[in-house]
């Protein structure tokens, strides 16, 4: 069974779980560049942004696990330039995926009232006249976090609903009911080891512990709550005329 996650922390906390003989098999990549590797079959498991599932929506997904947050925690997180009154253009940088794209617009559209502009930036150095929204590790490493907003807790905010960030999917239905095998009670699992998890990854003291201090804000099980999240973040790109017809679900 080959896996492919995208690279940020919460991803490698999945890894982390998955049993040995597999880890082996375990390719990080880009975010944007998982649904391919799905759809090719370079890999049978994928853990890929959400807002993917718009132009693969035959693929299965996972009812027991996914990536979601609804609080202080994120993935992805926006930096304003201090004293802005309204944000007329955000730009991107980091692991970013359809889901920054798409729901950036539909954020600051419904919450901001603002007709955003956004720009990939590729440049090495972070402009302080700029705002940004960045994803992925980019927060933890030169960006001080600290004066980032999470992107997911406004999202959540939105919808009433934590924001599921990515989902686990498959063109196989049996292979993805096997993967969900490996994950019981994974919240808990979670939540117990976390001191020892985030000492693998050789972080930062102050990103340790953000993460342990927040860890309530970030959910990997697929629960009611969560499910019902994503109904609802699909929703919003068919009534903002982004998606022309609504699709279903094959949640396994």
């Amino acid at each position: 069974m080959n896996i492919v996650i995208p690279q940020n922390i919460y991803s490698a906390i999945f890894a982390m779980q998955i049993p040995d003989e597999f880890k082996s098999n375990v390719k990080v990549t880009a975010s944007s560049l998982i649904a391919n590797e799905i759809e090719k079959e370079n890999s049978d498991i994928g853990l890929m942004p959400t807002f993917d599932l718009l132009n693969h929506n035959e693929l299965f997904i996972s009812k027991k696990v996914a990536l979601s947050f609804d609080g202080t925690l994120s993935n992805t997180y926006l930096y304003f330039v201090p004293g802005t009154d309204k944000i007329a253009e955000l730009f991107l940088r980091g692991d970013v995926s359809s889901n920054e794209i798409i729901l950036s617009k539909i954020l600051f559209s419904e919450r901001f009232d603002s007709n955003i502009k956004l720009t990939l930036d590729t440049s090495e150095i972070i402009d302080e006249n700029k705002n940004y929204i960045i994803a992925g590790s980019d927060n933890f490493g030169s960006v001080d976090f600290n004066k980032g907003l999470s992107f997911s807790d406004q999202v959540a905010e939105m919808l009433d609903y934590p924001y599921v960030n990515y989902v686990w999917v498959s063109k196989n239905e049996e292979k993805l009911n096997e993967f969900n095998k490996f994950f019981n009670d994974m919240d808990k699992n979670v939540e117990d080891k976390i001191g020892l998890i985030l000492n693998t990854m050789n972080l930062r003291k102050e990103v340790s512990d953000f993460i342990e201090s927040n860890l309530n804000t970030v959910y990997f099980e697929m629960t009611d709550n969560e499910i019902a999240g994503l109904h609802e973040l699909i929703k919003l790109p068919f009534y903002h005329g982004i998606l022309k017809e609504m699709f279903e679900l094959k949640l396994v």
